[in-house]
């Protein structure tokens, strides 16, 4: 079995270059093993980076995340549509956002994923629930409510809109050369300098969930110990609508 210090040089390899994480997964919503009351000395289900990456026999059909270690989710979503802006989303979701709705589509339990630890880099057929309990909990459900499995397709009409191609000048929106700095408080955006740098999607042109959002921001860092976690600034006086929207 591969030792916890590997597993972790490999897992900051495979993140790399990232430098943009502002606070721990340890001890955040992300960290299931704490959510399972479980222990890093646990030999195979007491790990953090396991509920969604693997470094052997990941998800390789999966283009959204690197080692993806959860199924590709295989339901329909109901999308957002038609904004009032006159853009309309993709028919489904796009491969970044599509990451965050294995775990958070109100139909895939938080800790089935593709290898197991401790498997011998086999391969799994389907998916193995690691942790007795969590196999019916469903985490963050953007479909529904939390922990609850959602009726008929995954409801995203009434989210920001995801994998929406980014359209300079609607809904105010703002070029996408605009530094992000230079905007509200001053304050850098982790991993974005400017707008064109949150964009995602097949051709980094559309607002995805990564937009907003870096999974593995765990600490309340932008700027108010109250503040929703994972956030690529504060939205205190509305800074991270602002970046984008020019109201």
């Amino acid at each position: 079995m591969i030792s916890n210090k590997i597993k972790v040089i490999l897992f900051a390899s495979m993140l790399g270059a990232s430098s943009v994480f502002a606070g721990p997964i340890s001890g955040s919503p992300h960290d299931l093993s704490a959510l399972a009351g479980l222990d890093s000395s646990t030999a195979d289900n007491g790990e953090i980076c396991v509920y969604c990456h693997t470094p052997h026999a990941a998800n390789s059909a999966f283009t959204g995340a690197p080692l993806w270690n959860k199924a590709t989710p295989a339901g329909t979503f109901d999308m957002y549509g038609a904004t009032i802006a006159g853009t309309n989303t993709e028919a489904a979701p796009a491969s970044p956002s599509l990451a965050c709705l294995s775990c958070h589509d109100g139909v895939s339990a938080i800790d089935s994923i593709v290898n197991a630890p401790g498997s011998g880099m086999k391969s799994v057929t389907g998916s193995k629930d690691i942790v007795t309990g969590l196999a019916t909990q469903y985490g963050g459900n953007i479909g529904g409510p939390l922990n609850a499995t959602t009726t008929g397709n995954p409801d995203l009409t009434n989210d920001h809109p995801v994998s929406i191609i980014y359209t300079e000048g609607k809904a105010g929106l703002r070029a996408t050369t605009v530094n992000l700095a230079t905007l509200g408080d001053n304050i850098a955006w982790l991993g974005a300098t400017t707008i064109g740098d949150l964009l995602r999607g097949p051709t980094n042109d559309q607002v995805e969930c990564g937009s907003c959002h870096d999974p593995h921001n765990g600490g309340n860092d932008q700027a108010t110990a109250t503040e929703v976690n994972f956030l690529r600034h504060t939205n205190k006086n509305s800074y991270l609508c602002l970046g984008c929207h020019n109201k």
